[in-house]
């Protein structure tokens, strides 16, 4: 798998990099786990502090356009969208309480 990193933007009001990247693999298109570890080897950031926004494969072609969010430090996490943070694997999904069921006349 080969990661071009197309743009960089710096976001330092959110303290954060933008990254967009284009992927080329071999077989099927890669899971999430396996784009943010091929990025980090290509960004040097930690996979803990790197969020993928999207990946988009096209349809019969062996590349992905992918968008991904690299953090300066865990508490800059909290201004992602709380959904990517469970998707990617670094948050875990909350349970919701079960409802009472109501009393019986």
């Amino acid at each position: 798998m080969d990661v071009t990193i197309k743009d960089k933007k710096e976001n330092a009001s959110l303290n954060r990099q933008e990254l967009f990247c284009e992927v080329t693999f071999d077989k099927a298109m890669p899971s999430r786990k396996q784009l943010r570890e091929a990025i980090c080897a290509a960004t040097g950031v930690p996979p803990e502090l790197l969020v993928i926004v999207s990946a988009k494969g096209g349809f019969g072609t062996a590349k992905a356009v992918v968008e991904a969010h690299a953090y300066k430090d865990k508490g800059a996490l909290s201004v992602e969208r709380r959904y990517l943070l469970v998707r990617d694997g670094l948050l875990e999904k909350q349970k919701k309480a079960a409802k009472a069921a109501p009393a019986k006349k």
